[in-house]
C-alpha cells in the first residue's frame, strides 16, 4: 500500500480528539480508553435526559463553581525488575478543562514549543492527517468487529495525537538517524545529563517563569488571564491543587515540562554564547550540540572539557527552574558513540535473524512468513535463550534492558505468520505450524516472566490473541493445543504473583499480568482461569481499586464458576460508592461511577441506587423512576470507558500501539 493511500484525513475542528490521545496515560488495561466518554459527549444532544444531567454536571463541570481542583486516581505499574512508577488518571472534568485549554491556546503551545533547536520531540502543528501504520494492515480478518477507518469518529479515535511532532518519537530512533551521524561525525566527545523526578519536581509556577520571567510573573501575580497562568491552573485542578509536581501519564503533561524545557535549552544556548575575561563564547552547533529528549540530554562536544562546561550550564540554569541533575547517571563517551544498550540491542537484532532463519521463511513476493520443519522445539528454543542469556551476561545488563525489544521483534514476525488469506492445511503443514507457535510462545513468555512491563504486555496480548485466532481459523487441528499452551504459560506467570514483593507496594497494579489474562480470555470458557487463580491475581481481602475492580468484572462477566469473586468485588464497588458526595472531585469514584452504572453485571436495582446517589450528589435532584429505567436500559448499550459486551481487543491494542508513549 502506498504512503498517499495511508494517509487518513483527521477533522481538525474537532477539539474533543484531545480526550482521545492527550489526557489519558499510555499504560492501562487493555479493555480501558476514552472512546466512550468521546461518543457519549458527541452525541450528548440525543441521550436520555438523565444523561445529559450527568455528563453536563459530572465532566462539563455545570452548576457547581466551588470545586477548584480534582483529586486523580493514582496508581503504580511496574518499571523494571525492581523500579515502580506512579501514574494518574485524571477527573474527566479536568480533562474536559484540558479540551477547552487546547481549543483556546492551541497556537501558543505550538509557539511555545517551537523556541528550542535542541529538542528531538516537542509539537510542531495541529495534525490533519496521520500514516495508518502497516503492521496491523492485513489483519483486519481476525478483528471481531470492522474497524474501518472512513468514518471521521474512527479516525478521531484512531489519531494518535493532537499534534503532529517535530524529532522522534521514541528514543532510539534518534540513534538511528542522520542527525545522530552527523553529530557523531563533528563531535569527539558525547556525554549523557538526567534530569532527577523531573515531572515530580516541576514547580507548576514556573510556567510563567518560563514563557515570561519570575520578577515579571511576581508583579502580575493576580492576573489569571495569561497562558502561562491558566496552564499552571489547570494543572493544579488536575492534581488536587498541587503546585509542587505534576501528573504523570497524559500527553498535556509532557508538553507542559517541554516548554519549561525548551525555556532552560534556550539559556543554555545564550549563556554558552557569552564570552567573559577567563573563557571565550561557545557557539551552539560550532563547538558544541546538544539534543534533547523530554527530560534526557545528549551533549555532544570537541573535547571533555566543553562537555563539562556544557553539562555545567545546563545544571545551573535547571536549578532557575528548582530542578536538578542526577549525576550518578550522567556517562561521558569518547567516538565512537556506543552505548551499552545500543550494543545490545544491535547483537540481539542479528540473533532473532538468525533464529528465525531456522523456522520461518518468507513467501515469495509477499511479506508473510511461513513455518519450516523443526528438528527439536526445545534445542530450539534453548539455543536463542541461551544466546540471549549469553548477551546480557557479556555487556553486564539486566534482561530488562532488551526483553521489551525482543517482545516487540517476535510479535512483528508473527503477525507476518498470520497475515495470510488462506493456508492449504495438511498434517505435515499442520504440525509445521504447530512447532513454529509453540517455540515463538514458549521465548515470547520466557521473555516476558523475566522482564514483566506494561508496554510489553500489549504486544504479548496482540501476538497471544492474534495466534489464537489464526488457529482457530485457519489451523483447526492444533486449536486446542496452541490454546492449551497459551493457557498453561499464563498460568505459569500468574503463580509468580503469589510470591510476589510487589504486595506490600501501596497503590501496586499487576497491569503486566492482568493484560495478559484479559487477553488470554479470547480463549474460550474451556480455558477460564480457576477462581482461585484469578483471587491471587487481585488480592482479594485486599481493597481494591478502580480498574482492578472493572478489569475483574469484565472477566468474570456472570459466569456461574465466579459467583463467590463477582460478589466480593461488587462488594467493594458498593463500599467505594456509598459515600459520593465528592464525585465531582474523586476521580476514582467518577470513573467507577460511570462505568458500573451501565454494567450489565451489575444488578439493576444497584445500579439505580447508585445513579440516585449520584443525582442527588451532583444537585440534580430525585430522578423519576421511569426515566432511571430509561437511562439504566439505555447505559447498558453504550459506554463510557470499558466495552462491557461488544469490545474488540485486537483493535483496542491497535489503537495503543498508534499512541504509543515515549
Amino acid at each position: 500500500m502506498s504512503k498517499s493511500n495511508r494517509r487518513k484525513r483527521i477533522r481538525r475542528s474537532d477539539y474533543l480528539r484531545v480526550l482521545i490521545t492527550e489526557t489519558l496515560p499510555f499504560e492501562t488495561p487493555i479493555i480501558f480508553s476514552n472512546d466512550g466518554l468521546y461518543e457519549r459527549i458527541s452525541g450528548l444532544g440525543s441521550a436520555t435526559k438523565i444523561h445529559q444531567q450527568l455528563v453536563n454536571a459530572l465532566i462539563l463541570g455545570e452548576g457547581d463553581s466551588s470545586i477548584h481542583s480534582t483529586i486523580p486516581y493514582v496508581y503504580k505499574i511496574r518499571k523494571t525488575q525492581a523500579e515502580f512508577r506512579r501514574l494518574a488518571l485524571l477527573h474527566p472534568n479536568s480533562q474536559w478543562k484540558m479540551k477547552c485549554f487546547y481549543e483556546r491556546y492551541e497556537d501558543l503551545l505550538l509557539y511555545y514549543c517551537s523556541l528550542s533547536p535542541a529538542s528531538i520531540r516537542a509539537p510542531q502543528k495541529i495534525a490533519g492527517s496521520f500514516f495508518f501504520k502497516n503492521s496491523f494492515d492485513n489483519l483486519n480478518q481476525y478483528k471481531t468487529s470492522n474497524v474501518s477507518l472512513l468514518s471521521l469518529d474512527e479516525l478521531t479515535k484512531h489519531s494518535p495525537s493532537f499534534f503532529t511532532y517535530r524529532g522522534f518519537d521514541r528514543l532510539y530512533k534518534f540513534f538511528l538517524s542522520p542527525d545522530y551521524f552527523r553529530l557523531e561525525k563533528s563531535f569527539c566527545v558525547m556525554r549523557t545529563l538526567d534530569v532527577t523526578k523531573c515531572f515530580n519536581s516541576i514547580y507548576t509556577h514556573t510556567m510563567s517563569w518560563a514563557v515570561k520571567d519570575k520578577e515579571f510573573t511576581k508583579k502580575n501575580v493576580r492576573n489569571s488571564a495569561t497562558f502561562a497562568q491558566q496552564f499552571d491552573k489547570l494543572m493544579q485542578h488536575a492534581n488536587h491543587g498541587e503546585t509542587s509536581g505534576i501528573v504523570i501519564g497524559p500527553e498535556v503533561s509532557r508538553i507542559f515540562a517541554e516548554i519549561i524545557l525548551q525555556e532552560v535549552d534556550s539559556r543554555v544556548i545564550a549563556a554558552l554564547a557569552k564570552a567573559s575575561k577567563t573563557k571565550a563564547g561557545k557557539t551552539f552547533g560550532k563547538e558544541y550540540s546538544f539534543r534533547r529528549y523530554v527530560d534526557d540530554v545528549f551533549i555532544f562536544a570537541t573535547d571533555s572539557q566543553v562537555a563539562k562546561d556544557v553539562y555545567d550550564r545546563y545544571a545551573d540554569c535547571l536549578l532557575d527552574f528548582n530542578l536538578h541533575t542526577n549525576v550518578s547517571k550522567s556517562t561521558e563517551l569518547a567516538r565512537p558513540f556506543v552505548t551499552v544498550k545500543s550494543r545490545i540491542v544491535h547483537q540481539a537484532s542479528l540473533a532473532v535473524n538468525d533464529f528465525v532463519e531456522k523456522f520461518l521463511e518468507a513467501v515469495e513476493g509477499t511479506q508473510v512468513l511461513r513455518p519450516k520443519k523443526i528438528l527439536s522445539t526445545w534445542r530450539l528454543t534453548q539455543s536463542f535463550i541461551e544466546n540471549i542469556k549469553s548477551l546480557c551476561s557479556y555487556n553486564a545488563v539486566t534482561y530488562d534492558e532488551i526483553a521489551a525489544f525482543l517482545i516487540s521483534v517476535f510479535t512483528e514476525r508473527i503477525k507476518k505468520i498470520v497475515a495470510v488469506e488462506k493456508v492449504a492445511v495438511s498434517k505435515q503443514v499442520a504440525s509445521e505450524y504447530c512447532d513454529a507457535i509453540l517455540v515463538l510462545l514458549d521465548v515470547l513468555f520466557f521473555l516476558y516472566k523475566v522482564s514483566p512491563s506494561v508496554g510489553a504486555s500489549y504486544k504479548l496480548c496482540t501476538s497471544v490473541i492474534l495466534l489464537s485466532k489464526f488457529v482457530k481459523k485457519h489451523v483447526q487441528a492444533i486449536e486446542s493445543t496452541v490454546a492449551q499452551r497459551i493457557f498453561e504459560l499464563t498460568e505459569s506467570l500468574l503463580e509468580e504473583l503469589k510470591n510476589s514483593a510487589t504486595k506490600n507496594v501501596d497503590g501496586f497494579l499487576h497491569l503486566e499480568c492482568l493484560n495478559v489474562v484479559l487477553a488470554a480470555r479470547e480463549l474460550g470458557a474451556h480455558f477460564y482461569f480457576p477462581q482461585e487463580t484469578l483471587k491471587a491475581l487481585f488480592n482479594q481481602g485486599e481493597p481494591q481499586s478502580y480498574f482492578s475492580i472493572v478489569s475483574c468484572l469484565y472477566y468474570v462477566q456472570d459466569e456461574p464458576r465466579y459467583a463467590e469473586l463477582r460478589k466480593y468485588m461488587l462488594g467493594e464497588a458498593a463500599a467505594m460508592l456509598m459515600d459520593l458526595s465528592d464525585i465531582r472531585m474523586n476521580s476514582e469514584k467518577a470513573y467507577l461511577f460511570l462505568d458500573l452504572v451501565g454494567c450489565p453485571y451489575v444488578p439493576e436495582k444497584r445500579r439505580g441506587t447508585w445513579l440516585r446517589r449520584a443525582m442527588k450528589a451532583l444537585g440534580l435532584g430525585d430522578p423519576s423512576s421511569i426515566d432511571v429505567l430509561a437511562f439504566l436500559n439505555a447505559a447498558t448499550k453504550t459506554h463510557m470507558h470499558v466495552d462491557w459486551t461488544d469490545i474488540d481487543l485486537l483493535s483496542s491494542l491497535e489503537k495503543k500501539e498508534l499512541k504509543q508513549a515515549y
